[in-house]
């Protein structure tokens, strides 16, 4: 990943900024226990403190678009951290429910914006067929967040208070803050005179999600009645209503046409079912553990951490496996592994043991690993650059929507549960049935989001011809690239290679399978390499070949063992290819990376041409002299700028 050191470092504060905001989440689910039994809270009031944090987040993150269009990355990175430190001070200082809950909000204001700017700086800054290793790394980071923060939270909590983990949480974010002020870029956006806030837009999206969440929240703990009735259609009709009116907008706050595109449709969808399992699951595990089992807030957080371990180690390596293969295998085996790990979690009883919980708890975390980030990164390539903020907006928006929506119906179900079988079981029975019932609410969720992903998820061939709208991009490639296509089969000796290069002079050939799709590369300088002195390497062909081509009896004995060896064994193991849809600028800097003069250009999974480094020069140089024709050369007098030059005459610059 070329990448300077100003760009890592940047990158850098901008991912430990997201760590510290999720390590705050994961600090506060442990403490919610505690929290219940000092503010005299029940389970659905105290939900509130991840439910309104994920509510904010979702009111903040469609205004997110609209801020990156206006003001640089540094400007808000420093006010998203702030508004965090401020409620995060807030929250440590909160001795009632109100001003913990206030403290909390304001969180989530900071948390929202921050969270799509570092994943658009992620999309951005990395190439497409590298952004599955970025956004593994980018989980790696994230992923230490739950793996320590329930550990830590744990004893923290059972040594002394719960508000000592909002002070270190604040001195975090205030180192962050200062190191944000010299390491992250302060470039204006380049969309700011596309950008204009509808204030309609903003009331809507505000209040629609707020009372729409709400109103799925309180039926929990109020039941169905005329105000959480009303709260759920008012808020409802506003989200509709936003959504409607931003197709309509010249300028919308929101781009919700990237919607539209099916293949970002459908891996949004299959995230926000995801979401919602995975934070309705963060809520219950600890109140299971701790109020049921009498277990301690340390002992919670240590049957968790080794599955967020687990997740962090996973989720480059699957980044790196998405760039070669695509996500549809991963995908498939991630969602039924975590569909079966939920079903698991359907059937526990008063007596489960805390090993059984710990095993099955690190398997789904494992699961989740091969599912959200390559998910997420799939989804995400599918948008055009230049539509990439809003389509990181309309992604966290619905994934923040989908996670407040599902934890508010998972524990309403929870509750109303266990309000309705306690009186006849028991209190610890009912609260038993109630989480039995709410991780099978889960397990449905999952199940829907399997049977999307079998059907709907491919693998990459195709995905860049999603982004290239009207196939601009095929069109220019296609006008440059070479058609007349020289392979050879998995089957053929380099014998038979060095004849095709011979007889079609040419350097290099793509090896194919059966089915016509590439598995291999073959070059001469490949079969120069192996017929050289092992001990002596060289930069200069020239010299390479001299060596190579002696007369003696050990080169002779060498060459003929070379010729029947096949091209597939001394070729590049890995074919190194571009899309017919793919970006020009995309295909010089994989020329650049691998060193190549000419690299297969494929449809389909099939190669349809070769493009040569010199072609993109000529293209390149022809079509600056188009765009500047009087900086064009001409030759001799009488002759117009960009005329073709006679044989034999003088060039001379204009």
């Amino acid at each position: 990943m070329k990448l300077t050191r100003k760009q890592w470092l940047m990158l850098t504060v901008l991912v430990l900024g997201a760590f510290v905001t999720v390590l705050n989440q994961t600090l506060v689910t442990p403490a919610l226990p505690s929290i219940m039994v000092e503010m005299s809270i029940d389970q659905s009031t105290a939900q509130w403190l991840t439910t309104g944090f994920t509510l904010v987040n979702a009111i903040m993150i469609p205004i997110t678009a609209y801020l990156q269009d206006r003001f640089s990355t540094r400007k808000l990175f420093l006010t998203s951290m702030g508004l965090f430190a401020v409620g995060t001070l807030l929250c440590g200082l909160g001795h009632n429910f109100p001003m913990l809950l206030g403290g909390r909000l304001v969180q989530a204001a900071g948390a929202g914006i921050l969270m799509p700017v570092t994943m658009t700086v992620l999309m951005l800054v990395f190439p497409v067929d590298r952004r599955g290793s970025a956004m593994g790394i980018f989980g790696l980071v994230i992923a230490f967040a739950p793996a320590i923060g329930p550990t830590v939270a744990g004893f923290v909590i059972d040594q002394a208070d719960w508000h000592i983990l909002f002070y270190a949480v604040f001195g975090l974010s205030l180192v962050i803050i200062a190191a944000s002020i010299f390491l992250v870029d302060n470039k204006a956006p380049a969309n700011r005179g596309d950008s204009v806030l509808d204030p309609l837009s903003l009331v809507l999206s505000t209040l629609g999600f707020g009372l729409m969440l709400y109103g799925f929240s309180a039926l929990g703990s109020q039941g169905l009645n005329v105000i959480t009735a009303g709260a759920t259609v008012i808020g409802i009709a506003g989200v509709v209503w936003f959504f409607v009116r931003q197709t309509r907008l010249p300028y919308p706050m929101l781009r919700v046409d990237v919607l539209k595109n099916r293949r970002f449709l459908v891996g949004t969808i299959i995230g926000m079912l995801v979401q919602a399992a995975l934070l309705a699951a963060g809520i219950l595990m600890p109140i299971y553990i701790q109020s049921l089992h009498g277990l301690s807030a340390t002992v919670s957080g240590l049957v968790l951490m080794p599955g967020a371990i687990l997740m962090g180690i996973m989720n480059p390596i699957a980044g790196k496996l998405f760039d070669r293969h695509g996500p549809r295998k991963m995908a498939i085996a991630g969602m039924s592994l975590l569909t079966l790990t939920t079903v698991a979690f359907a059937v526990l009883n008063l007596n489960t043991s805390i090993i059984y919980l710990t095993v099955v708890y690190t398997v789904r975390m494992f699961s989740m690993a091969l599912v959200n980030m390559p998910i997420t990164t799939w989804a995400m390539n599918a948008l055009d650059n230049k539509v990439m903020n809003h389509g990181t907006s309309v992604n966290n928006t619905l994934r923040q929507v989908a996670g407040s929506l599902g934890t508010a119906v998972i524990i309403s179900a929870s509750t109303m549960t266990q309000s309705a079988a306690s009186p006849a079981l028991g209190d610890a029975q009912g609260t038993m049935l109630g989480i039995n019932v709410a991780f099978g609410v889960c397990a449905l969720l999952c199940v829907i989001g399997l049977v999307m992903t079998i059907a709907l998820v491919k693998d990459k061939p195709g995905e860049e011809a999603a982004v290239d709208e009207g196939g601009t991009r095929k069109s220019l490639l296609t006008s440059i690239m070479k058609t007349d296509v020289f392979s050879l089969p998995q089957t053929a000796t380099v014998e038979e290679a060095m004849r095709l290069f011979v007889e079609k002079n040419i350097s290099a050939a793509p090896i194919v399978d059966a089915a016509g799709e590439p598995v291999g590369f073959i070059s001469d300088g490949d079969i120069l390499k192996r017929l050289s002195p092992r001990r002596e390497s060289f930069t200069d062909p020239i010299v390479l070949i001299n060596r190579t081509v002696t007369d003696n009896e050990d080169y002779e004995q060498k060459l003929a063992k070379v010729m029947q060896m096949r091209a597939s064994e001394i070729g590049a193991p890995r074919p190194i290819c571009v899309s017919v849809h793919a970006n020009l600028t995309d295909v010089c800097r994989v020329l650049a990376e691998n060193h190549l003069k000419k690299v297969p250009v494929l449809e389909d999974g099939h190669i349809v041409g070769i493009i040569n480094r010199s072609d993109i020069t000529q293209y390149s140089m022809a079509a600056y002299l188009a765009d500047h024709p009087q900086r064009a050369l001409y030759c001799g007098e009488g002759e117009g700028p960009g005329e073709a030059c006679t044989e034999g005459a003088a060039v001379v610059g204009k």
